[in-house]
């Protein structure tokens, strides 16, 4: 409702700050269009990308923390500032990804003349791994619909590089 309600703002009273970030809607004064421009042509990412304003991130407090699996602790990575504004944007409209947030795995290979086996990849981002009891879980149950053994590798979607393999066979029922 903020966000709807700043777009009102923004197209009958803008800042000059507003005029800068936005200059398609800014002063445009028919906020009722530039809404249902706004809701026709974007989903949830892309319209936060595209209309959350400086004004609502400082209002709102928004920040980023990095979140890296070689770091033990939490980095608040940019604040609501003049330097934070696009990177807190980003990060927020990238929560909402859908695509983003989910693990990328794939089939890559099955044996249908030998032993069967089908072959997962799981392209591995940010060093990010899966959960080792809900991917054992997920192993288990593509194993009790394929009829036959099944296997993952975990790969660095950067490097190419196997992180770790995990076959139905090692896996205690």
């Amino acid at each position: 409702l903020d966000m709807m309600q700043d777009i009102r703002r923004i197209s009958t009273e803008p800042t000059a700050e507003d005029r800068d970030w936005f200059p398609d809607i800014a002063g445009r004064g028919d906020w009722r269009e530039t809404l249902l421009e706004a809701w026709a042509d974007h989903r949830d990412e892309s319209f936060i990308r595209q209309y959350l304003s400086p004004t609502l991130i400082r209002k709102w407090r928004l920040f980023v923390l990095a979140d890296r699996a070689d770091e033990p602790h939490l980095e608040v990575a940019s604040i609501h500032n003049e330097r934070g504004y696009e990177k807190i944007r980003s990060g927020l409209a990238h929560s909402y990804d859908v695509g983003a947030n989910r693990p990328d795995i794939q089939i890559v290979d099955v044996d249908l003349r030998g032993d069967r086996q089908l072959r997962l990849q799981h392209k591995v981002k940010a060093g990010i791994l899966l959960d080792e009891g809900s991917r054992d879980a997920t192993l288990r149950h593509i194993r009790s619909l394929w009829g036959y053994e099944v296997s993952l590798a975990a790969v660095d979607a950067e490097t190419g590089a196997t992180l770790h393999e995990r076959s139905t066979r090692e896996i205690v029922e």
